[in-house]
């Protein structure tokens, strides 16, 4: 009668090599490309919910492919443990009218960020405009609830500023910083 060993040396070594290569794959594909993250908070609401699951992509950001209109996630200024979720409405040299730069344009390397239910959100119109660093992804696609699945931008990560104004000069403005209903 032959026995088999459960954990031998060869299952044991190949199992934390598949699992080593795993976590290595997971961690690139969230560092570099994307990762699923949970909303919390009223500031985004009537675009975004509380609870809802929303696929975010870092390769807008790694690229510097950040437009009007975005909904991108951003560490705190004032509490850099936490993550922000906020619309992209002014970039670097656009104007803006708030309490803290009235009648001003943003700086190079910032972006003016404000939450789509003003009532409720903590945003550059507080802390003023935000450094590029700070920006961390840029939320792509809402996956939970699949009542509310679809895109939440018009445009896609790869598209150049110029792309999207091209796209968007028609008679009719577009609605690029409020909610889409």
């Amino acid at each position: 009668m032959r026995v088999n060993r459960i954990f031998g040396k060869n299952k044991v070594l190949r199992y934390f090599a598949g699992a080593g290569v795993f976590y290595c794959v997971a961690h690139t594909i969230a560092r570099h490309v994307g990762e699923l993250v949970i909303c919390s908070g009223p500031s985004m609401h009537p675009t975004i919910h509380d609870g809802d699951l929303v696929l975010a992509e870092r390769l807008s950001v790694n690229t510097g492919n950040i437009h009007r209109g975005d909904i991108v996630g951003c560490l705190s200024p004032h509490e850099p443990e936490q993550l922000l979720c906020k619309r992209v409405v002014a970039k670097e040299a656009d104007s803006v009218d708030s309490p803290l730069l009235p009648n001003s344009r943003v700086p190079r390397g910032h972006v003016f960020l404000q939450g789509d239910n003003p009532m409720a959100s903590t945003d550059s119109r507080h802390f003023g405009p935000v450094p590029l660093g700070l920006v961390q992804i840029r939320l792509s696609l809402r996956i939970w609830p699949v009542s509310r699945f679809g895109w939440l931008s018009d445009h896609w990560f790869w598209e150049t500023e110029e792309d999207v104004k091209r796209n968007s000069s028609g008679d009719a403005p577009k609605s690029k910083f409020y909610p889409r209903n």
